[in-house]
């Protein structure tokens, strides 16, 4: 008897509560309007159909985008088999002026759920309650913020003193105004695999966001983008045993997260582009030995990639870098040891020169088996080339790569030599008819900042000195010598008679003949 009577306490209680956490969630008992649904494949796109060859007996679509629908169905279309477990329901709300978002209609089917650019404000308590085997749900483009997203919202059926967890995959929250998460938002979400929260303003992650990303031992894809973050730390990383995918770009790191590699058995794929890092080296993928695509790609500040940076990376397949307009080198060595290597984007870069230890003769065919075994595809157009021989020992390892890329229907552009003049505008796959190679390349004169006139020159200034000294030497001796002549003149008289004499006017005759 007192067991009964305490069981019936229990019982009480929780529904006392459930009541509670209703009110407090803004919805009262008398708040249970919803869109009709007699007459709904009128309005909405309804498709049934049996699928013998897949995992499903049937799969349904309703979709209901963009019909000026404010509630949430009353329940499912009558041509909807709800009782059958193995069907998949596809319904979609987006494009409605939801606000408030109330419990979706029970199933037993897999459920593919989408609410976009609803203009959500609220999640009601329980709202998945009834739909437990909802797999994917896109709740982005909308006005949500941490305060709304509550646990209860996604819990599952009340069993054994406990909800249960609803069997959701695939979670996407971006492009909202979530600033912070509940540190128990994921406890009913256990199977959750991927989990969507970029565009939304993160920044700092709190003590609560990090202990709820961390708490998703499942997760294998993670985006993360464009959510203003100046790091991740390492106990967000220390009980989730199996990310595979990482999307980090659009941040402010201004290095690589050092959490990141403690996802170093897993990691696969990495994005982490459109952050102000300014230098990688080889610390910065250190130990990310299963990473197979890697993007660094739209860094306005990196300027410099040290050698060894992607000597680690032994399972790299895809390898973008490119639009960051202050890297102008690249060290090609660093890639000889990827032999998995398929894809490598350098394009929109001012890189001039691609650096080579050892260049790979031109001649050694099976040079370009050994080196780049798998490539196929290379982005390299968009750069301000230095067409030289150094530069095209380098391309003829890829040349035919960059030909059947040229060649190819969908391509729009091709790299181009800048400079030598002679050379500007010439694709580099014809450097191989130029004879850069054949002959010694030239002294290129260093050429001064300011070069000084002719006149001004050391060696003119002491030739115009010397030239002064000669002219007035010569003209020196020419003196002495005039002076002596005329010496000499003087003292031998040379026969010219006696020296004239001259009188006054006065003391002639003639004046005094005149005057008589």
């Amino acid at each position: 008897m007192m067991t009964h009577l305490y069981n019936c306490s229990q019982r009480f209680t929780k529904i006392f509560l459930l009541l509670l956490v209703w009110v407090a969630s803004g919805h009262t008992l008398e708040n249970t309007e919803f869109e009709p649904v007699e007459g709904i494949c009128e309005v909405c796109s309804c498709t049934v159909r049996n699928e013998s060859n897949s995992q499903y007996l049937s799969y349904s679509i309703l979709d209901c985008s963009a019909k000026n629908f404010q509630h949430m169905l009353a329940s499912w279309p009558d041509i909807f088999d709800n009782d059958l477990s193995k069907q998949e329901i596809v319904f979609s709300l987006s494009g409605n002026d939801i606000k408030s978002l109330q419990q979706l209609p029970p199933t037993e089917a897999d459920l593919v759920f989408s609410c976009r650019h609803c203009n959500l404000t609220e999640l009601a308590s329980g709202a998945f309650l009834d739909t437990p085997n909802i797999n994917r749900l896109d709740l982005s483009w909308n006005l949500l913020t941490g305060d709304v997203l509550r646990p209860d919202v996604f819990r599952g059926r009340y069993a054994e003193q406990e909800y249960e967890s609803i069997a959701l995959d695939e979670l996407d929250l971006s492009y909202n105004s979530i600033g912070f998460l509940d540190a128990s938002l994921f406890e009913h979400m256990v199977h959750l695999r991927r989990l969507s929260l970029a565009h939304n303003p993160l920044k700092e992650l709190t003590d609560g966001s990090v202990t709820a990303l961390g708490s998703i031992s499942r997760l294998e894809h993670l985006d993360l983008s464009y959510a203003q973050l100046v790091d991740l730390p390492r106990e967000m990383f220390e009980k989730v045993e199996g990310l595979r995918e990482l999307l980090v770009q659009g941040n402010q790191f201004t290095a690589v997260p050092s959490s990141i590699r403690l996802q170093k058995p897993t990691l696969m794929a990495l994005y982490i582009g459109e952050n102000p890092i300014q230098r990688l080296d080889d610390e910065s993928f250190s130990d990310l030995d299963h990473l197979t695509q890697l993007n660094i790609s739209g860094m306005p500040l990196l300027d410099d990639i040290d050698t060894g940076t992607f000597a680690e990376l032994k399972s790299l397949e895809v390898l973008s870098c490119s639009h960051n307009p202050k890297l102008d080198k690249f060290d090609m060595s660093d890639l000889k040891g990827l032999i998995r290597l398929r894809q490598l984007d350098i394009s929109y870069c001012v890189i001039e020169h691609l650096l080579l230890d050892e260049p790979i003769p031109v001649q050694d065919k099976s040079s370009d088996i050994d080196t780049f075994p798998k490539l196929r595809s290379v982005k390299l157009e968009g750069n301000p080339w230095h067409c030289d021989c150094e530069l095209y020992e380098t391309i003829e390892s890829v040349k035919h790569i960059l030909e059947d890329e040229f060649e190819s229907p969908h391509s729009s552009s091709e790299a181009r030599c800048e400079t030598p003049y002679d050379l500007a505008a010439l694709p580099l796959t014809e450097l191989g008819d130029k004879s850069l190679c054949s002959t010694p390349p030239k002294k290129v004169p260093k050429i001064p900042i300011y070069e000084a006139p002719a006149f001004l020159r050391p060696r003119s200034i002491v030739l115009s000195l010397l030239s002064v000294v000669v002219v007035l030497l010569i003209g020196f001796i020419i003196g002495v010598i005039i002076v002596c002549i005329k010496r000499k003149l003087k003292q031998n008289d040379l026969g010219f008679g006696s020296p004239v004499r001259y009188t006054t006017v006065r003391n002639s005759t003639t004046s005094t003949i005149l005057q008589a």
